[in-house]
């Protein structure tokens, strides 16, 4: 089949968006991984969800993603299996993507590097990576098994039960009374003086420059040169390409390989060419086509097709042209002229564009003369007709403001205007502070109720870890006659599981890995004290499981060993400390 496909991987060179190890990552793939997160977390959340705050985030994404995947993909490198050059491209040409009424298509194929914003080589080598992630997953899978023994172990202590009584402190049971001293009272103050912090406090105001607010005009000779422009980057039209394939592998000698050619050159005439393509074409891929290739722009096909292909008019036939060992005849059966929009109707998109460039022109001069300057707010409303709103003991932390641009705002020199900060495409903020009350600590007078609260706090997580300390047994009243504790009571739970919902895990955890049955055991969690005593443990019944059930089980088993599995060749390949970006082209697609 004539795809093109090893000419055009050859001739093209990748410029890497990021790279992970010694792998290259284009931009289209880099931004396709992207999108999918992205589209996950529209799924999650609603398609109107603003993901503007979330870039950080979706970048950090994107990142372990791709690191996982050429994980995947270094380990079938290891392995030292080499995929064909030609499997790649025969299993390319397989993709619905690619195809139309069932066979490859050029213009299709050529209309998904555009849209993927892909080069041919960037293209192959995403679906070479791709290929080799599905390929070592199914590697893997087939190395994790699942004993039998192994399996039947972990269901047995899935569908364990057993049976406790327990009882849980916290320091809201503590009823014990505690003096406090004065001493104790300044000493756990001083001690603790950073969690009595008063934050900042501002008072500033703030101007907002929009693409609306500072009426940018745009004049008729100015739209009449973009226009001018914009006619000259309209490129020619694209040409579609019909061909008859002779390959040379089908005869026996060139003499004969010859002949035919010579004998199709005779035969073939414009007129007949469709025809005579469907009777006698050797490319299966095209002939019952007609030979279509589709739309060219002049860099589709291998150069020396493009450079006959730019002398022919529509309808014209090519003499043979030899190209790979195989012979073909090329002919325009179409020329897609581009559309030209009239002055009319381009005239707002181009003016919008034009606004912008000069935005961004003024917005760079507008920072430059403001951002440090003492220039009043009133001058700046008046010069450039721009509102401004005030803001008074605005604290640090406690306002609307974004953390980069509360930043910002917090950061700058009193009665100077600060860096820009909200800034869009079309919009930016500066501002400007009139009055600062610095960070400052609470008299001891105005917190003392939250300080003597604090010591409270301590005094009875020490008293739990007395309680701790002591022999305990399960009676609830002998209990509360020992310690000054109250409000608990002992409680008793029956046939339990490994999945109940009504302990937390750290407690269910304890339960289960306790051996012993009748003696009391404690543990201190946190601020809290458990104690628990087991009353009965009932072996696992595997054979109780569901059918379904099981399935889920032996496949979450299989996924925890295929993990573990990943994780160890993570850790060895340590592609973490070697995914890098290319800051060029990242600053030039921001």
């Amino acid at each position: 089949m004539f795809l093109g496909l090893p000419t055009f991987t050859q001739n093209f060179n990748t410029n890497d968006y990021a790279k992970v190890g010694d792998y290259g990552i284009s931009q289209g793939e880099y931004f396709r991984t992207r999108s999918m997160i992205e589209e996950n977390i529209r799924e999650q959340f609603g398609q109107q969800i603003d993901l503007t705050p979330l870039n950080e985030f979706i970048d950090q994404q994107a990142k372990s993603s791709l690191i996982e995947k050429y994980t995947l993909v270094k380990f079938f490198d290891e392995l030292g299996i080499t995929i064909p050059q030609s499997y790649l491209e025969n299993e390319l040409a397989k993709n619905e993507v690619f195809q139309v009424d069932g066979k490859f298509n050029q213009e299709a194929f050529k209309n998904y590097l555009i849209n993927f914003n892909l080069s041919k080589e960037d293209l192959v080598g995403d679906f070479e990576a791709d290929l080799k992630l599905n390929l070592s997953v199914a590697l893997l899978n087939s190395t994790v098994n699942i004993y039998d023994n192994t399996l039947d172990q972990y269901l047995d202590l899935l569908t364990e039960r057993r049976s406790l009584k327990f009882f849980e402190l916290t320091k809201d049971n503590v009823t014990k009374d505690f003096e406090i001293s004065e001493d104790e009272i300044n000493e756990f103050y001083q001690q603790n003086i950073n969690t009595y912090l008063i934050p900042e406090k501002r008072s500033f105001v703030t101007v907002e420059f929009s693409k609306e607010n500072l009426n940018i005009e745009i004049s008729q000779e100015e739209l009449t040169e973009a226009y001018n422009s914009y006619i000259q980057t309209i490129p020619s039209g694209e040409k579609r390409i019909s061909h008859l394939m002779v390959i040379g592998e089908n005869y026996a000698t060139p003499e004969d390989f010859t002949n035919r050619v010579n004998q199709i050159g005779s035969e073939l005439t414009s007129e007949n060419f469709e025809e005579y393509v469907v009777a006698n074409s050797e490319d299966e891929g095209t002939a019952d086509l007609g030979g279509d290739l589709g739309f060219t722009d002049g860099q589709i096909f291998p150069l020396e097709f493009e450079e006959v292909i730019l002398t022919l008019d529509e309808g014209e036939l090519s003499q043979s042209i030899f190209y790979e060992g195989n012979a073909h005849f090329l002919k325009v059966t179409e020329i897609d002229q581009p559309v030209i929009e009239s002055f009319e109707d381009k005239t707002q998109s181009l003016k919008n564009e034009l606004i912008a460039i000069k935005f961004e022109d003024i917005s760079n001069s507008l920072v430059e003369s403001l951002v440090g300057s003492t220039e009043s707010v009133l001058s700046i409303e008046e010069k450039y007709n721009v509102p401004s709103i005030a803001f008074t003991d605005v604290s640090y932390g406690a306002n609307d403001f974004s953390s980069s641009d509360e930043s910002i705002i917090f950061s700058s020199d009193l009665n100077r205007w600060s860096e820009p900060f909200e800034v869009t495409s079309s919009s930016f903020k500066i501002s400007n502070t009139f009055a600062s009350e610095p960070q400052a600590t609470e008299e001891l007078e105005n917190v003392i109720d939250e300080v003597t609260e604090g010591i409270l706090n301590s005094r009875k997580a020490d008293y739990l870890e007395q309680i701790y300390a002591s022999e305990l047994g399960m009676d609830a009243d002998l209990l509360k006659g020992q310690f000054s504790i109250n409000n608990f009571k002992v409680e008793e739970f029956k046939n339990i599981n490994r999945t109940t919902s009504l302990l937390s895990n750290e407690i269910v955890n304890l339960v289960f890995s306790e051996p012993e049955i009748g003696v009391v055991k404690k543990q201190l969690l946190g601020d809290k004290l458990f104690v628990f005593s087991i009353l009965a443990r009932i072996p696992g019944d595997n054979t109780s499981v569901p059918e379904d059930d099981l399935e889920a089980i032996e496949s979450e088993s299989r996924t925890s060993k295929l993990q573990t599995t990943f994780n160890k060749l993570r850790l060895e390949y340590n592609l973490d400390e070697k995914y890098a970006v290319n800051s060029v082209i990242a600053n030039q697609t921001s």
